[in-house]
């Protein structure tokens, strides 16, 4: 079988998106109500939903073209589908993953896990959230190089709201849906965030909190999965194993199936926003790698270097149809926010 190397797949990527995905859409956009091309009238009512990225194929060097399908129009199209594998030949990997959405507390168990229980030091997979939202999880600790503070990492949507919070506003551990409150568990005030844009693609949802000087925190503990390391110097690539402790699921492991996701349609609650550049992971365990409330939980991979920001996921897709993980890139996080990870 042919090898398709790792510069060869990002051009198919590119190729394929600019010659067949994007003016498809576009041209959907534009024309809702007057079909014009057969194309098009085999993808009546879709507005998008195909994100692209690199997937592993067969060997160590080989790779293949990730196509993920958010919409069951498209996922039954064998037009569009023949399209696609023709294009790049047939070094494809097309899955359905149905609707991302972007992480909010799900209900808790009869018997509270840690990670949604109060915890002085601060831990690293512990609930926390604005105080005006459900709950999310606390990823890991940071140096903010404006204000030399020592931070808090988390997603937009936990620490600031969606866009909504002001500098300044009360972060809480655990979060207000695990009975946190302002007069008692207030941690550390929202200090800055990365907006979450629609009308154009994001690298991040991404935000920081400072700590109050009375809270104690403990920047390396993994709780039940060791110690952190540090960040990974090099890129994750598809087949690598991470994981993550989470607010919602603990503990988790997983792989990552594609890199360089572009196109992500992701449901927020003032919208659909696209993201690109993102990462994709799967279970390799019984249940999901992440649900509700894992949002903000930094990953790790298998010798625990911090390398991914989860911030998203599908309760479909994935080889196992367990759904799939979809998180940042660490260091653009980092860089956008100007941090450097405490360890």
């Amino acid at each position: 079988m042919t090898t398709v190397d790792l510069k060869t797949v990002r051009a198919l990527k590119t190729e394929i998106a600019e010659q067949i995905i994007r003016p498809l859409v576009t041209e959907i956009r534009a024309e809702r109500r007057i079909i014009r091309s057969t194309a098009i009238r085999r993808l009546t009512g879709v507005e998008g939903g195909i994100a692209l990225g690199i997937a592993g194929g067969e060997g160590k060097n080989d790779y293949r073209l990730a196509v993920r399908v958010q919409r069951r129009a498209l996922e039954t199209n064998a037009y569009l589908r023949q399209q696609i594998e023709e294009a790049a030949r047939h070094k494809a990997d097309i899955t359905y993953i149905g609707t991302v959405f972007k992480g909010g507390a799900v209900a808790a168990p009869a018997v509270l896990p840690w990670h949604q229980l109060r915890q002085r030091p601060l831990l690293i997979g512990a609930s926390v959230g604005h105080y005006s939202i459900t709950a999310g999880t606390l990823g890991g600790f940071a140096q903010h190089t404006a204000s030399g503070k020592a931070v808090i990492l988390s997603n937009n949507h936990v620490l600031a709201n969606e866009n909504k919070a002001k500098i300044g506003d009360a972060i809480l551990q655990p979060g207000a849906y695990d009975g946190g409150r302002k007069n008692k568990d207030k941690v550390g005030e929202l200090l800055a965030f990365e907006p979450v844009v629609s009308g154009t693609n994001n690298l991040v949802d991404a935000a920081i909190a400072s700590i109050d000087a009375d809270i104690s925190f403990d920047a390396v503990t993994l709780t039940g999965a060791g110690t952190l390391k540090g960040l990974r110097k090099t890129p994750l690539r598809p087949g690598d194993k991470v994981f993550k402790v989470g607010r919602t699921t603990g503990v988790t492991q997983g792989i990552v199936t594609a890199i360089e996701v572009d196109d992500v349609v992701v449901s927020y609650e003032f919208g659909d926003i696209g993201f690109d550049s993102q990462i994709e992971i799967q279970t390799t365990g019984s249940g999901p790698f992440s649900s509700g409330g894992d949002s903000g939980s930094v990953i790790m991979d298998e010798k625990g270097y911090a390398c991914a920001l989860l911030f998203a996921g599908s309760d479909q897709g994935g080889t196992n149809g367990k759904g799939v993980t979809f998180a940042n890139d660490l260091s653009i996080v980092l860089e956008k926010l100007g941090l450097s990870l405490l360890v």
